[in-house]
């Protein structure tokens, strides 16, 4: 394995925690799961991403510039492709659009 692993403070641990808890937050049947999220980017294509928990998006695609989805579905954009480890770069509920594209390489929904 080439470098060493980068240890995550904890301020930013308990961040990413808070912002992951509360986007999957109530998901714990089929009943639950959260709606589609269709997610627009900076080359037009459109991504949906349908269930909760954490997914990759697309790459080469350029930045996130639109959600859309129901008022309800919480959400989290982050810059790695994983939620775990990566830093959030914006989180909110239902559909929403971007002034400037966000670098996102996975979303979690909830």
């Amino acid at each position: 394995m080439k470098g060493s692993p980068v240890p995550i403070r904890p301020a930013n641990l308990a961040t990413m925690s808070a912002t992951i808890a509360g986007a999957i937050a109530g998901l714990s049947s089929r009943e639950d799961q959260a709606p589609p999220v269709k997610i627009t980017f900076e080359s037009g294509f459109q991504q949906t991403v349908e269930q909760g928990g954490c997914r990759a998006l697309k790459t080469g695609q350029g930045g996130v510039t639109a959600i859309a989805t129901e008022a309800k579905v919480k959400f989290a954009l982050f810059a790695g492709t994983s939620c775990q480890g990566s830093r959030a770069l914006a989180s909110g509920h239902g559909s929403v659009s971007f002034g400037d594209p966000v670098l996102a390489g996975a979303i979690v929904i909830g």
